[in-house]
């Protein structure tokens, strides 16, 4: 008997790093992430000296990823899922979208960019059209050649 080979379980290239995360972990990380996010300070100067004032981050898609040290491609792999890790990483990428909109609504944020990132991180939430495909059946074109004809005929 001839020796078979199941080369299909082979993994090829190099493993992904971030197979060890879980909901719990992420969840935590997101936390973190928001939190050093609200925590940046500007240092202004005022007529009493210099002071630093609460200047919050924006929260972003690409600067959590980086934050957790995954590629963005993960994060949306992780969305994809039917499971905790991608239930997780959906309530992440809607608190990041909540974020945009009301920075953008009360002015903390650049609104033009805040719409910008909404269209193209929310595609099926934010677009600017609708676009509608309008199908004929083969049956509804057969009839309307009949009439068509018949339209003829009567002239």
């Amino acid at each position: 008997m001839a020796d078979v080979r199941n080369f299909s379980s082979k993994k090829i290239g190099r493993p992904r790093k971030a197979t060890s995360w879980t909901a719990e972990a992420l969840a935590e990380a997101a936390r973190k992430y928001f939190a050093k996010c609200d925590r940046r300070t500007k240092t202004v100067v005022t007529k009493d000296g210099v002071e630093r004032i609460p200047n919050p981050a924006p929260y972003s898609i690409e600067g959590f990823c980086s934050y957790i040290s995954i590629l963005r491609n993960e994060f949306t792999r992780w969305r994809k899922g039917d499971d905790e890790l991608a239930y997780q990483a959906e309530l992440i990428h809607q608190t990041i979208t909540a974020n945009r909109m009301e920075g953008a609504l009360d002015g903390t944020q650049n609104s033009s960019f805040a719409q910008f990132l909404l269209k193209n991180n929310n595609a099926e939430h934010y677009k600017d059209k609708i676009e509608v495909e309008n199908s004929i059946n083969a049956e509804a074109v057969s009839m309307f050649q009949a009439w068509s004809e018949q339209w003829k005929s009567m002239r």
